[in-house]
């Protein structure tokens, strides 16, 4: 067994040969299993090419993290990310997916359809909405293992959690088997799938079928829910051949094992799971001027109360985090008195951007040297970086696509430059058009010396020179 590869090795060492002395789970959400899958089908953005079109080109693969219950084999919840490798925040929202009720989504492709009872445990049966899971077993991934997601689930959720041995994957053995199934019986079964490994034959013309049929970002959304809809619905050999939802439905109405149900105050605890809360000093100066702020990842926030209440400079502020959209930001005083919601300054406050751009976007301007330059655009260089390198690097074009989505915003081709018609004119009007031009430098030369504090800080509110300039400020 020495002389066989890593993988071999770890299966034999890790599994045994006699009958599993691990306990077997009958109640309903009493043991839960989470894990991330990276989806074997490719998707399309679209990108600008050299000769300014907009065409469509083949992102990276996307994350599914599932949530699914021991027992009964039903899948209760799942995220989805096109991000490279899923972190806390997708951790997260997989769980609160799972225990918020489910709504059913509006299929544009054809053929896709919900079953009768929706394919959902929240939508099959009523009772166990907002049912919380009493054990969530992972493997020791760093997304899991992030000191925010064990505080949420253990602190405010009352989960208790089982990161299990390392690299033993055996042991949350049913979400493994359960991506496999999905894959064979669905994503392997899409014109773009790349196969289960380098050799699969069915990932031959995978990019080449990606771009010819279009296949976005949302198609494969569809396609999840739909494949988890008929996984719920489809008999199981371990539930002597019962579907999932059907077990579950047996197990609560006629033997009694009904789940936790979240109360009023726990609900609003997992609306609010994925935020993160952090403790601010707010900071200022009245000996120079600076109006009430706090910092966030590099950034000032403020509101109307916060800028002209100079006597909360020092105070400490509590800030909740929304991770999708740190454009703003909710502030709370010690004794739990809402100051309302604080703005970021500049761009970061008037482009929606998450928290992951926010961090790329500061180490492009620390990079450039531009970190404290107010004239700078982080958010629009960040895009424009991006979409220059997007049509020789996937990795490039499919962050350009999610600051794209987080914006709400479309690629657009870039303008036609139109070339003038130059007409040849005396050389005295030529000396005298010089003289005019030198007048004008001169004058705007003279204009950037004597700027008022007002009119700088009419600039610097702009965000970027080129606002500036169409508000007639330079």
């Amino acid at each position: 067994m020495t002389r066989e590869n890593k993988n071999v090795q770890q299966k034999f060492f890790s599994t045994g040969i006699g009958k599993s002395m691990r306990p077997v789970p009958l109640a309903p959400f009493s043991v839960v299993q989470l894990d991330g899958h990276k989806i074997d089908m490719l998707y399309t953005v679209e990108v600008i090419n050299k000769h300014g079109e907009v065409i469509r080109m083949p992102a990276m693969r996307m994350w599914l993290i599932a949530v699914i219950d021991v027992a009964t084999r039903a899948i209760l919840g799942y995220s989805l990310t096109s991000n490279e490798n899923y972190n806390q925040t997708d951790v997260l929202r997989a769980i609160r997916n799972s225990i918020i009720p489910k709504k059913p989504m509006d299929f544009s492709l054809a053929g896709l359809k919900y079953p009768d009872n929706y394919g959902f445990p929240s939508l099959a049966i009523p009772t166990v909405e907002w049912a919380i899971p009493n054990t969530i077993m992972l493997d020791n991934a760093k997304s899991h293992l992030a000191e925010n997601v064990i505080e949420k689930l253990c602190s405010q959720l009352f989960c208790s959690l089982n990161f299990g041995s390392v690299a033993t994957p055996e042991t949350r053995g049913i979400v493994e088997r359960m991506f496999k199934t999905l894959e064979e019986n669905g994503y392997h079964r899409t014109v773009s799938t790349t196969g289960s490994n380098m050799t699969d034959v069915r990932r031959e013309n995978a990019e080449k079928d990606s771009v010819k049929y279009q296949i976005t970002y949302n198609d494969i959304a569809q396609l999840t829910e739909y494949f988890i809809a008929l996984y719920n619905n489809s008999p199981h050999s371990s539930l002597d051949n019962q579907m999932p939802l059907e077990c579950m439905q047996r197990r609560i109405m006629d033997a009694g094992m009904q789940p936790c149900i979240a109360d009023a105050e726990m609900k609003k605890k997992v609306y609010e799971l994925t935020n993160i809360t952090e403790i601010k000093t707010i900071r200022g100066s009245v000996k120079h001027g600076k109006r009430p702020y706090i910092t966030y990842k590099g950034t000032e926030y403020r509101n109307d109360i916060l800028s002209q209440s100079m006597g909360l400079i020092g105070q400490k502020l509590i800030i909740d985090i929304n991770p999708d959209d740190i454009s703003s930001i909710r502030g709370f005083f010690e004794d739990g008195t809402e100051l309302g919601v604080l703005t970021a300054v500049g761009e970061w406050g008037r482009c929606s951007h998450s928290l992951k751009t926010r961090e790329e976007a500061m180490r492009l301007a620390n990079y450039n040297k531009q970190k404290n330059n107010p004239f700078y655009a982080p958010l629009t260089e960040l895009e424009n970086e991006l979409n220059e390198r997007s049509i020789n690097e996937r990795r490039a074009r499919t962050k350009a696509a999610r600051i794209r989505a987080e914006q709400g915003t479309e690629l657009k081709e870039p303008s036609k430059k139109i070339t003038p018609n130059i007409t040849p004119i005396s050389t005295t009007h030529s000396a005298k058009n010089t003289n005019i031009a030198e007048s004008n430098e001169e004058a705007i030369r003279k204009k950037k010396e004597n700027y008022t504090p007002e009119e700088m800080e009419a600039i610097m509110n702009a965000g970027s020179l080129w606002d500036a300039y169409k508000k007639g400020l330079i």
